[in-house]
C-alpha cells in the first residue's frame, strides 16, 4: 500500500486456452444495476490476471463465491502481480434481457477485504458472434484505499477498452 493508504488493482480477464480477448458493451437501458456488461461465453475457462501497483500480498481470492487459488506471477519493488482461473461450466446462458453478479473478493495483507462485482451475460458457447459484439476489454483498474487496514474501498472504477477509457 502507498504511503497514504491508496493503491491500484487491475482486473484482465482472457479466455483460455489462448489468451483470446473478452468483449464487454455499454448499456442504453437504466434497468441494469451497473452500465457496463462484461460478456462470457458458457463452458468455458477465463484466466484473472490480477496486479497491484504498489505491490500487495493477495491472501485469498474468491469468484463467484467460490474460493480460487491465486498463483503469484511477478513481483518487483512498483507492483506485482497474481493469476486464476474461473470456469463458467455449469453456468446457464443469461435470459434475454438479463444479467448475473459476478462477486470478486480479495483478502489483502495489512489493507483488508476488497470487494467488486461484474456485471456479466453469459451467452451459449455456440453464440459467439453475440459474445463477441461489442468493445475488446482491456482491463479494469479499480483505484483503492485503505481504511485502517480492515476494509478496501474503491474509489474509482474505470473499464479500458481499445485505447477508449469509461
Amino acid at each position: 500500500m502507498g504511503a497514504d493508504g491508496h493503491f491500484r488493482v487491475t482486473l484482465s480477464l482472457r479466455r483460455e486456452p489462448g489468451a483470446g480477448p473478452v468483449f464487454c458493451k455499454m448499456e442504453t437501458s437504466a434497468r441494469f444495476r451497473q452500465l457496463k456488461t462484461v460478456k462470457l461465453s458458457c463452458e468455458t475457462t477465463y484466466r484473472l490476471d490480477i496486479s497491484f501497483k504498489p505491490p500487495q500480498l493477495l491472501q485469498s481470492l474468491s469468484i463467484g463465491g467460490k474460493q480460487v487459488e491465486a498463483i503469484e506471477r511477478a513481483r518487483n519493488a512498483t507492483a506485482c502481480a497474481y493469476s486464476a482461473y474461473h470456469s463458467t461450466k455449469d453456468i446457464p446462458a443469461s435470459a434475454r434481457g438479463h444479467r448475473e453478479d459476478l462477486p470478486i473478493a480479495m483478502r489483502v495483507l495489512g489493507s483488508g477485504y476488497l470487494t467488486t462485482c461484474l456485471q456479466i451475460k453469459y451467452y451459449r458457447l455456440d453464440d459467439q458472434s453475440h459474445c463477441e459484439w461489442g468493445a475488446r476489454l482491456h482491463c479494469i483498474e479499480l483505484d483503492c484505499s485503505s481504511v485502517e487496514g480492515r476494509l478496501v474501498t474503491v474509489d474509482r472504477e474505470t473499464y479500458r477498452k481499445l485505447g477508449i477509457e469509461s
